[in-house]
């Protein structure tokens, strides 16, 4: 006897952020408009440099290849304050479209070579699952 599993598309979504300076990546199924806009308006107040009066705030982005939204603040600074406060915004914004976030994972990019790229960067991803 033979059973035949239906196995259906599971939605995850992760969130790739990394810092200073601060870029955003969210990957994985579509996100609501108003989900985009919460980012939009929470993480550019988040960090801890301020926005210049003249320049319009950095917006999300969608990305095609790979399909992701992007959101780079590329003239401001956030220390571990402002990126657990950023961290927050991003889960409070997926958790109102029922997204639960399942895992965390950080690390620290301070390596021995001063010669590196991203010495002194961090990265932290979030992982979202949804039924």
């Amino acid at each position: 006897i033979f059973f035949r599993r239906s196995f259906h598309k599971m939605p995850n979504l992760v969130v790739s952020a990394k810092f200073n300076p601060p870029r955003i990546c969210l990957m994985g199924t579509t996100l609501r408009e108003e989900t985009v806009k919460k980012i939009d308006a929470c993480l550019p107040r988040a960090t801890t440099t301020s926005m210049s009066p003249k320049q319009d705030p950095p917006k999300c982005c969608h990305v095609s290849n790979p399909p992701h939204w992007r959101l780079d603040m590329g003239n401001q600074h956030a220390d571990v304050v402002s990126q657990s406060h950023m961290m927050l915004h991003i889960i409070e914004a997926l958790e109102g479209e029922d997204w639960k976030m399942k895992a965390a994972h950080g690390i620290g990019h301070n390596s021995h070579c001063w010669q590196s790229v991203d010495a002194g960067m961090s990265t932290t991803r979030l992982f979202f699952h949804r039924k």
